[in-house]
């Protein structure tokens, strides 16, 4: 099945990686966005590739936690009061899915596709040349209080037991390896398989760029509308309607509206996360280095120092509140002693996240021509790679290496 017109509506990592391999295939892709290449989440994030990731979004508990959301202001997960009520159907499948033997269900499901995330991105790596901006350096977690270590340790056991490597460090290994951070951390967790990509959008761009260079096209406009019919499919913008012989819809927190044009209902949450531009201090990091307790991740990026905080649903059309990455840049000076000088830039991007953790992947549902990939919530940098390639398996009518039933789009997201 070469050969074929194929539409990508979404030109973030997951989009981009997905033309990439279809066109390496011998398909003819455009790709459509109007914010053009990593114009959402892909552009902010911590840039972190994370081996064998298969942590849920929430674990067992968050039920008993949700007062102190609505009430902590620079806490590490934020509920806009006013937004509580229409978030609450969906926070309630989050907590029905936190039991621990859907966690292991959900646990599986993520190896499944993320025990493929170091080689999806040397595959990548084969066909775009932008090895130079990613790092073999692991992702730190450091703690400044024993209970702080403590809290996490079901989940680093869960971890381990579903073979992510990790290695627990005492406060000198911490300084071995990081000797400009506060020497107030005594103990810390390096992941010392995860990659950092240093500049996300770099890596999107280079992807996009290779696509166009070698016949492949980028229409910068909204698609609002899918029409599926027998051997092909429509797209429907403002310009006017576009025929394909196959639509990948990738468009991360804007899925949702095109899976509706399809009559498919899916619990889509826009996941919304900050981050502040700092000027990188001459004393800096090598690696992203998370502060477990205040959920500050400091990330040295080609840009400057990326200070990213934790999550906040607040919908995906209400306006930014950079207020607590403000404040939470006291704990980032404390942090990181050479940090000086004020925030070049902000930025807020809307991850798209479902409550069972999982993305949504596979044939939308009585139209085999419209293959659905979003939903990947903080994890969709390490899954893109991976994700695209699937995308190309089902698209090029191959069998994808894994077991497409638990990203089905009409999964129950709870059970």
């Amino acid at each position: 099945m070469q050969g074929r017109t194929i539409a990508v509506i979404g030109a973030g990592i997951v989009g981009a990686a997905a033309a990439v391999f279809l066109q390496n295939v011998g398909h003819r892709v455009t790709l459509w966005d109007p914010r053009g290449p990593a114009g959402g989440a892909s552009y902010g994030n911590a840039g972190i590739v994370e081996a064998s990731s298969c942590l849920p979004i929430a674990t067992p508990g968050i039920l008993r936690e949700i007062p102190s959301m609505l009430m902590d202001r620079d806490g590490p997960v934020i509920i806009r009061p006013g937004y509580f009520p229409k978030a609450l159907p969906w926070l309630m499948r989050l907590v029905l899915a936190t039991r621990w033997s859907k966690i292991e269900r959900t646990a599986q499901a993520l190896l499944s596709l993320s025990r493929n995330a170091i080689a999806a991105y040397d595959a990548l790596l084969r066909i775009v040349p932008v090895g130079d901006v990613i790092h073999n350096v692991g992702r730190l977690t450091v703690y400044s209080t024993e209970a702080g270590f403590e809290g996490g340790a079901d989940s680093r056991r869960f971890a381990t037991e579903h073979g992510m490597a990790l290695d627990v460090l005492d406060r000198s290994a911490i300084h071995d390896l990081e000797p400009h951070l506060a020497p107030k951390f005594s103990m810390g967790v390096l992941q010392p398989h995860s990659r950092f990509v240093s500049n996300p959008k770099r890596l999107v761009e280079a992807c996009v760029n290779h696509l166009l260079a070698h016949g492949g096209e980028l229409r910068p406009a909204a698609v609002t509308r899918i029409e599926s019919r027998d051997g092909g499919c429509t797209i429907v913008t403002e310009s006017g309607a576009h025929s394909f012989d196959a639509v990948v819809v990738a468009c991360g927190a804007w899925s949702e509206p095109l899976c509706e044009s399809l009559g498919l209902s899916v619990p889509l949450e826009s996941e919304r996360g900050y981050h502040l531009l700092l000027p990188q201090p001459k004393k800096t990091l090598s690696r992203p280095t998370l502060w477990a307790e205040h959920y500050i991740n400091l990330c040295p990026m080609e840009e400057g120092l990326r200070m990213t905080v934790g999550v906040e649903y607040a919908g995906r059309d209400a306006p930014p509140d950079y207020g607590r990455a403000h404040r939470l840049l006291v704990h980032a000076r404390t942090m990181l002693p050479s940090l000086a000088g004020e925030p070049k830039s902000e930025w807020l991007g809307l991850r798209p996240s479902l409550p069972d953790s999982l993305p949504v992947l596979g044939p939308a549902p009585g139209h085999p021509n419209v293959i659905l990939a979003f939903g990947h919530n903080h994890i969709g940098l390490t899954l893109g790679p991976a994700t695209g390639q699937v995308v190309a398996d089902l698209v090029s009518g191959r069998k994808p290496a894994l077991d497409l039933a638990p990203f089905a789009p009409t999964r129950s997201y709870v059970r």
